[in-house]
């Protein structure tokens, strides 16, 4: 069953009066609102939103605090891989 790509899955089930303009833009953002709502966009979102701010100081001509601010993002990755294999070398082995 291929569907159109705005069309759900029962549209074709709806009275003609119901499939209006209004009703797929309604369902065009229901969809996004559930889309955003998944914890992947929430964290990328968060993340941007983090390096948009902390990029202002570098174009007011403050690289060294945007620079710091960043850090923990570098940082945390490679480290909490470090902290990860070391216990499981401790109970592996």
């Amino acid at each position: 069953m291929k569907l159109e790509h705005n069309e759900h899955l029962f549209w074709k089930h709806l009275p003609s009066e119901r499939k209006t303009r209004q009703a797929r833009l309604n369902l065009r953002a229901r969809r996004l609102l559930a889309w955003c709502g998944g914890r992947r966009q929430r964290i990328g979102l968060s993340v941007a939103i983090y390096l948009i701010l902390w990029s202002i100081p570098v174009f007011l001509g403050q690289p060294l605090i945007s620079f710091f601010a960043v850090l923990p993002l570098l940082l945390v990755p490679p480290v909490g891989l470090l902290v990860y294999r070391l216990v499981w070398k401790e109970f592996h082995e």
